[in-house]
């Protein structure tokens, strides 16, 4: 009588492959989607509750940006000679752009050592962190766009169809801010060195970003045009800034950008799928 052994091969494969789905960026991205409460509803708590107190409320998410772009708007476009309309909405949009990616990468960096307890409690879905991180951020963004709409409508630089072109770019800031985010997230939660890199990185990142000064200044085949050219910020900010005053952006930024895009989510996906397993352990 013939035994048949059953080694348990086709149920561990099973096993090893739901494992990879269950690690896949794009897998914890869609469950995270669906179910927004964590993340949208209680980054909105967090921000009314923090500004309950305050006598205007709500309405300080507007001052920075509104108070950097009407106090140094005027001074600096007397400084470079430009057109003071124009210009302010060259520094207001820079500003609230650098700011949203700031704002992400500064709190995406050390996210899941910030809540070790619900991923030590079993929520170990890590794009929920990465998502509530990125709302805020969007909401503070939201409001700095209701004193920018302002400025836009004003500027008779920027044409009134343009600004829906705020529409397309502004979601193609956002795709880009979500791997960035949950990757550093991961490199973050395995090395808290990453952070102390980052905030050095963006300090010196300001300097070379045409926020203040404009990106002409530096001719492309001059050696401080390329240096700032290598930088994503010019990029992004060209593919944000240029549909406003009603010009295509230039080729080698949607270029840029979009190999960025390509390239970023496929080496998220590799750290989700190597490395999202060990983030319970590193924290």
């Amino acid at each position: 009588m013939r035994t048949v052994v059953s080694t348990g091969l086709p149920a561990a494969q099973a096993r090893a492959a739901l494992a990879r789905k269950k690690n896949s960026l794009l897998s914890q991205l869609g469950q995270s989607l669906r179910r927004p409460e964590f993340w949208a509803y209680s980054s909105w708590l967090d921000i009314v509750t923090r500004y309950r107190r305050t006598r205007l409320g709500l309405l300080w998410l507007l001052a920075p940006v509104m108070m950097f772009t009407f106090i140094t708007g005027p001074l600096y476009a007397r400084i470079f000679n430009r057109d003071l309309a124009s210009y302010m909405v060259h520094l207001g949009m820079g500003y609230a752009v650098w700011r949203l990616m700031v704002m992400v990468l500064n709190d995406t960096v050390g996210v899941y050592r910030s809540n070790k307890a619900f991923i030590l409690d079993g929520n170990t879905r890590l794009t929920d962190y990465i998502l509530t991180t990125i709302a805020k951020s969007l909401f503070y963004f939201a409001f700095a766009m209701i004193g920018m709409v302002g400025v836009l409508i004003w500027s008779p630089a920027v044409p009134a169809y343009a600004i829906f072109s705020l529409l397309v770019t502004i979601p193609l800031v956002l795709l880009n801010l979500v791997w960035v985010g949950y990757s550093l997230g991961i490199l973050g939660a395995r090395s808290p060195d990453v952070g102390q890199v980052l905030n050095t990185i963006l300090m010196v990142g300001f300097l070379f970003t045409p926020i203040i000064w404009e990106g002409d200044r530096y001719p492309p085949d001059s050696v401080g045009g390329i240096i700032v050219r290598l930088n994503p910020a010019f990029h992004i900010l060209e593919i944000v800034r240029q549909p406003l005053y009603g010009e295509m952006p230039g080729l080698h930024s949607l270029l840029y950008v979009g190999i960025m895009t390509v390239v970023g989510w496929l080496f998220a996906m590799f750290l989700s799928r190597q490395y999202s397993r060990y983030v319970p352990i590193w924290i």
